[in-house]
């Protein structure tokens, strides 16, 4: 899901940047500024929300790794 969220967000991202650089700015104050896209801060950006999905799901995991499917099912 990180991954998936990463390759949604980066485009995205940038285009919503476009829209707020070009658009947003001249239109309300009159001024824009030059738009730099960093491929590494792309890269590092992904990594991190790769990292952040996978230490997300570790504690679930092993909640769902130490219960009994028999209990869980009678709880229900």
């Amino acid at each position: 899901m990180g991954v998936l969220a990463s390759i949604i967000a980066v485009p995205l991202g940038i285009v919503l940047a476009y829209c707020l650089i070009y658009v947003i700015n001249l239109r309300s104050f009159g001024w824009t500024m030059n738009m730099m896209v960093d491929p590494m801060v792309l890269l590092q950006a992904m990594i991190i929300s790769v990292t952040a999905s996978v230490l997300a799901g570790f504690y679930p995991a092993y909640k769902m790794a130490v219960t009994s499917p028999a209990m869980a099912l009678r709880e229900e």
